[in-house]
């Protein structure tokens, strides 16, 4: 398990750790541990999808409380009239500019456009952007338990959020918890 360098918790017991500590898997490079001994606890839950990375979003999975997006990453290419955003989930004036610079400067290269841009991505497992690491809030659909605070206070999400219309949420029927097994 080699060590990463951002900080976090561990996916089995929730244990924050400085990065220097963090271990993950060795295979899939998704959660991470504490230690050996947590990731061979959580083993029986984490082989069914552990694999070797084969899309190139893999490496993000991960979240710094632990969770893991469990969806596919995928770039924002519509528009958002609530927000006022285009291509790209950045401002509206410049969804060209940026849309020229990913086929021109990155060739169409989600993965090195993703360094550039995390926010124009996001995740279809729980409606956030790329750019965002805290964690995974999918109220019941996981593997693992919700960790967000509605579905630990037992919860469902209050209408202002779970009905917000962004370019990150469109066409996403996300579920609106509480997860049970929070």
């Amino acid at each position: 398990m080699p060590a990463a360098r951002e900080s976090g918790r561990c996916f089995t017991c929730r244990i924050e750790m400085p990065g220097n500590q963090i271990k993950r898997c060795g295979r899939c490079k998704g959660p991470q541990y504490c230690s050996e001994q947590c990731q061979l606890a959580d083993w029986p839950s984490h082989k069914g999808s552990c694999q070797r990375q084969t899309v190139w979003y893999d490496k993000y999975r991960a979240c710094e409380d632990g969770s893991i997006h469990e969806g596919r990453l995928e770039l924002i290419t519509w528009p958002s009239p609530t927000e006022g955003t285009g291509w790209g989930a950045c401002l509206l004036e410049e969804a060209d500019d940026l849309k020229r610079k990913f086929e021109t400067q990155f060739n169409g290269d989600q993965n090195k456009f993703f360094k550039y841009w995390p926010q124009g991505f996001r995740w279809t497992c729980c409606g956030t952007d790329g750019g965002m690491t805290w964690g995974c809030d999918h109220h019941g659909t996981g593997k693992k338990p919700c960790t967000c605070d509605y579905c630990r206070a037992g919860t469902p999400l209050p209408d202002d959020i779970y009905r917000e219309r962004s370019a990150t949420r469109y066409g996403l029927r996300l579920e609106r918890g509480p997860d049970p097994r929070s």
